[in-house]
C-alpha cells in the first residue's frame, strides 16, 4: 500500500539529520519513474536511480510547455523505517491575457511519508487527480538502503522514454564532507607538476609548496570553506549550492618572522573536475580543480 502524504511547515526537513551521515557500511538508494495517465492511455516517461551515502538526497526537474516542476527529496532514516520528505515548487500554464501573454500559477509546499524500507511513494506534483480528470501525473519512488564496501560518491542515471514531451532531471545532491583539490601553479610557460590535497570544508588549512625552477618556489596556504548562502530561498530549498566549495588562498608573508598573511583570494567551484584559474600577485596563476573523493 502507497503510504498518503501530508503538508508540513517544518523547513528542517529539507535535508536528512546529520547523524544519518555516520552510519557507515550502507549506500542509500532511490529508484523511481515518472508516469503520465490520460483518459486513453498510461504511459511511463521515464525512469531514474540516484545513489550515494545516507545524507544523500534527489532533485527533481520535470518541464513542457505549460507545467514547471522542481522538487527535492530527502531521507530521515531509521533502523526499519524511514521518512521520506520532499520540497516542491511548481508553475503551471492557465492561459493568456487579454494581451496575449501567458499567465502561470505558482506554488510551493512541503510533503512527507513515513515508510519502511523498499516500499513504494507515489507522490503528484501538481496533486492529484479529481473526479474525472483527464490527465494526472505522478512519480513513484522506492528507496532502499544496500550495503556497500564504502561511502562511494553520489551518482545518478536517468531513462527518459521515446515520447515523454518533457525534460526530465534527475540529480543526486549531498553537501561534501570531504573534496580532493588538485593544484598546479602557472609562471609564464612553466606549469609545476600536481599537487593533490584532501581537504575538508572548515577544516585546518594546507601549506602547499610550488617548485618551479632551481631556487624558484612558492608557498601558498589553502582551505576549503562553504560558499555564501544563496539569496533565493527557492535556491537555497532545491541546494542549487549543495556540491560547491570555495577555496580560500593566502600568501604567508616572509619579509619578517610572525607578520600576517596576506590575501590572495577566494576561488569557488563545483566539484566537477573543472579546472579553474585564480590570478596571484607577481603574474602567476594558480590552477585548481575540484572533485569528489573515490570513497566519502
Amino acid at each position: 500500500m502507497r503510504p498518503s502524504w501530508c503538508s508540513s511547515t517544518v523547513g528542517a526537513l529539507l535535508l536528512p539529520v546529520l547523524c544519518a551521515a555516520q552510519a557507515p557500511g550502507y549506500r542509500l538508494i532511490y529508484r523511481l519513474d515518472i508516469v503520465r495517465a490520460t483518459s486513453v492511455e498510461r504511459r511511463t516517461l521515464a525512469t531514474g536511480e540516484v545513489g550515494g551515502s545516507l545524507d544523500t538526497g534527489l532533485r527533481l526537474s520535470l518541464r513542457d510547455p505549460t507545467v514547471q516542476i522542481e522538487a527535492l527529496l530527502g531521507v530521515f532514516p531509521e533502523a526499519d523505517s524511514l521518512t521520506l520528505t520532499a520540497e516542491f515548487f511548481t508553475k503551471r500554464r492557465l492561459g493568456r491575457s487579454r494581451r496575449a501573454l501567458p499567465l502561470w500559477e505558482q506554488d510551493g509546499y512541503t510533503r512527507f511519508a513515513r515508510l519502511a524500507w523498499g516500499d513504494t511513494a507515489r507522490v503528484y506534483p501538481l496533486g492529484p487527480p479529481r473526479g474525472a480528470a483527464r490527465e494526472s501525473l505522478w512519480v513513484d519512488v522506492v528507496v532502499q538502503r544496500e550495503p556497500a564496501g564504502g561511502e562511494t560518491r553520489p551518482a545518478e542515471t536517468v531513462t527518459v522514454l521515446p515520447g515523454a514531451g518533457m525534460e526530465i532531471v534527475v540529480e543526486a545532491v549531498v553537501r561534501p564532507r570531504r573534496a580532493v583539490v588538485i593544484f598546479n601553479l602557472v609562471r609564464g610557460a612553466a606549469v609545476t607538476g600536481p599537487r593533490r590535497y584532501d581537504l575538508v570544508p572548515e577544516g585546518e588549512s594546507r601549506r602547499v609548496e610550488f617548485v618551479l625552477g632551481p631556487g624558484e618556489r612558492r608557498v601558498l596556504e589553502v582551505s576549503l570553506v562553504r560558499p555564501e548562502p544563496l539569496p533565493s530561498g527557492r535556491d537555497r530549498t532545491l541546494a542549487l549550492d549543495a556540491d560547491f566549495v570555495c577555496l580560500r588562498v593566502t600568501e604567508p608573508a616572509t619579509a619578517q618572522a610572525g607578520a600576517a598573511v596576506q590575501p590572495a583570494g577566494v576561488l569557488c567551484g563545483r566539484l566537477n573536475n573543472v579546472a579553474r584559474r585564480l590570478p596571484l600577485a607577481g603574474g602567476d596563476t594558480l590552477v585548481a580543480t575540484f572533485a569528489w573523493p573515490g570513497y566519502r
